[in-house]
């Protein structure tokens, strides 16, 4: 076996032991079991200060509005009524309670609230997305149409194990674990979840992609000379001195000596 040989099996070897390593760390890791918390879809989305809504009166037109800010002490300003709380309440409590109020004034009033504007309400998307950072959120807005948001998963994403952390306080978060491989390969909506405003999805990458990573970092950009190149060079001359085939020695043709002259014949 030449040296060039062995050189290539031993780099083999090591980069097959170092990619082994890191895997074997991998599985070795606790794994994210929290259920994530049902889905938003089953309730209404809460108003929130500095949201916008609109108004639609059934049977009196002339006092929709389009446009009403929530203020920052939750309240909402309506002619007849003046200061209303609407902060806390889904759009169908409010409408109920709108109802009740405006039933003074109005005959039959029937009254629709909607949500026009979420303001600074956003969900922020990373990892190994196309264009991680912030998107907005709406109500109703799925972990998969953040991820679509965001630039669609890369292909070094690990989308089956992805990292929720769901807002349930004013500064706490719930961690979970969401697979959302069927729901982006399969179309299977039921494996997509509602996310809430605030909330964040975070994309790890696949372990392979974490190995060549790893052997990038450590093999290209922390080593500063080109080990192995060196190497390479070194065992392809000392091949190449050593599978040469041995030459013949070459001996110089000496010119023939010129004979010399023939003396005359005697008479």
């Amino acid at each position: 076996m030449s040296r060039r040989e062995r050189g290539n099996r031993a780099t083999a070897l090591w980069a097959v032991l170092l990619v082994g390593a890191f895997l074997t760390g991998c599985a070795s890791a606790p794994a994210t079991t929290a259920v994530p918390i049902p889905p938003a879809e089953l309730t209404e989305y809460a108003i929130q200060p500095s949201d916008t809504l609109a108004l639609e009166f059934s049977y009196h037109p002339d006092h929709d509005q389009n446009s009403v800010l929530v203020g920052s002490d939750g309240r909402i300003m309506l002619p007849l009524l003046g200061p209303v709380m609407a902060a806390g309440l889904t759009p169908s409590q409010l409408a109920a309670q709108l109802e009740a109020m405006y039933s003074s004034n109005l005959r039959d009033p029937r009254i629709a609230v909607t949500i026009s504007t979420v303001y600074r309400n956003l969900v922020w998307v990373g990892g190994e997305v196309r264009k991680p950072g912030f998107v907005r959120y709406r109500p109703g807005l799925t972990a998969v149409q953040a991820l679509v948001a965001a630039g669609g998963p890369k292909d070094t994403a690990a989308i089956e194990n992805c990292l929720l952390l769901q807002r349930i306080g004013r500064q706490e978060y719930r961690s979970a674990k969401l697979d959302l491989a069927r729901a982006v390969e399969l179309g299977d909506t039921r494996s997509d979840w509602v996310l809430g405003p605030q909330d964040v999805l975070f994309v790890p990458m696949t372990a392979v992609a974490k190995a060549n990573v790893l052997v990038d970092l450590y093999f290209k950009k922390l080593i500063p000379v080109r080990f192995f190149d060196k190497l390479e060079k070194e065992f392809q001359s000392s091949d190449d001195e050593t599978d040469e085939p041995a030459k013949k020695p070459t001996t110089s043709r000496q010119p023939s000596p010129t004979p010399p002259p023939t003396p005359p014949a005697n008479p």
